[in-house]
């Protein structure tokens, strides 16, 4: 009768319960016939039996239930004793409860949408979801190894998804086809072209950002499908001469990319065929004045990067604007961008 501490700790709690109730039963059936008690007296009878609570007996005292009542507690309290541990050991060991939070868990990754996946908890890992948490989006991690981020303070309440970020399964629960985009920062190059790989062909669309340890390896990673990679070593190398070689372009960069003492961002926005944008020009759209961002250039694949466009610049179909402000700026920017909100009233 006894169940595997392997099974679910639901089934194991279904199964205690199950037994201490076919128990109580067991004995107010018994004490109901022999002793001719009524339900609810038989009912306390085989309570305070199966506990040895010790109160005085009730109904009639005659062979049939002295003997009804020695079995009843040699067998009953054996199995009562077995049932009550089993229930401890559920709460005391934090089965249920590890139980109950997976289950909470897998709800909020159902619901979760337009989300950045970070792989791997590491060094750059934390960094990563760190800034992401900084700027409230959303995000959730895939790491490796069980229980690590969650007696981290700044990730308290974040979703943690434990298993190998090279599998497909755990992608899918990720939700890497609702996912904005895939950060891989994995400890070794060989892995982050993997994850690369595994998320490439189970959402061919979502960017993926790839770290890159060793140099030659960004060749393998760009075949891949990674869209940007990073080498914290080369990042760094150049940084450091920058800041010698030009620091007031390096103050002004960091300016920009700190976002804790001004809220600046910059964002590449796609227009897309319903937005009130395509068709107008630069000046008729007066961004800076009707969202607050500011573009500062504009991608079309035949032509590339043009910066710091016109005011005759004409908006068309699949441009991807490169803006600079605040999150809600941009956040304004795009929903005009997809044709989701139109622009203040007086713009054509």
């Amino acid at each position: 009768m006894a169940l595997p501490k392997s099974s679910p700790p639901l089934e194991r709690l279904r199964h205690t319960l199950l037994l201490l109730t076919l128990v109580v039963l067991a004995g107010a059936l018994g004490y109901h016939f022999l002793a001719k008690l009524n339900y609810l007296d038989s009912f306390y009878m085989a309570i305070t039996t199966l506990f040895t609570v010790g109160f005085r007996e009730l109904g009639e005292v005659n062979n049939a239930t002295k003997l009804f009542t020695i079995v009843y507690l040699i067998t009953g309290l054996g199995l009562a004793t077995y049932a009550i541990s089993n229930l401890t050991a559920l709460i005391v060991e934090g089965d249920l409860q590890g139980y109950l939070r997976e289950r909470r868990m897998e709800k909020r990754l159902a619901t979760l949408r337009n989300h950045i996946i970070v792989c791997g908890f590491g060094k750059m890992g934390f960094q990563a979801a760190w800034e992401l948490k900084q700027v409230g989006v959303p995000f959730l991690v895939i790491e490796k190894e069980q229980g690590k981020g969650l007696r981290q303070p700044r990730f308290e309440g974040d979703i943690f998804l434990y298993g190998n970020a090279m599998d497909e399964l755990i992608l899918e629960q990720a939700g890497i086809t609702r996912a904005r985009g895939l950060i891989t920062a994995l400890t070794t190059d060989a892995d982050n072209v993997m994850v690369t790989l595994t998320a490439k062909q189970l959402a061919p669309d979502v960017p993926i950002v790839a770290r890159s340890a060793q140099l030659g390896t960004e060749n393998k990673l760009k075949a891949a499908g990674a869209n940007h990679i990073v080498s914290p070593y080369e990042i760094g190398g150049r940084r450091m001469a920058a800041l010698l070689l030009d620091p007031a372009l390096m103050d002004y960069v960091d300016v920009v990319l700190d976002h804790k003492p001004m809220e600046m961002a910059i964002e590449h926005i796609q227009v897309q065929a319903g937005s009130q944008l395509v068709g107008l020009s630069m000046r008729e759209a007066r961004l800076r004045d009707t969202t607050g961002a500011l573009v500062v250039g504009i991608h079309r694949t035949e032509q590339g990067l043009l910066f710091n466009p016109r005011g005759n610049e004409t908006f068309q179909t699949g441009d991807v604007l490169l803006a600079m402000g605040s999150h809600e700026t941009l956040n304004g920017l795009v929903k005009v961008a997809r044709g989701e909100t139109r622009l203040a009233a007086g713009i054509p």
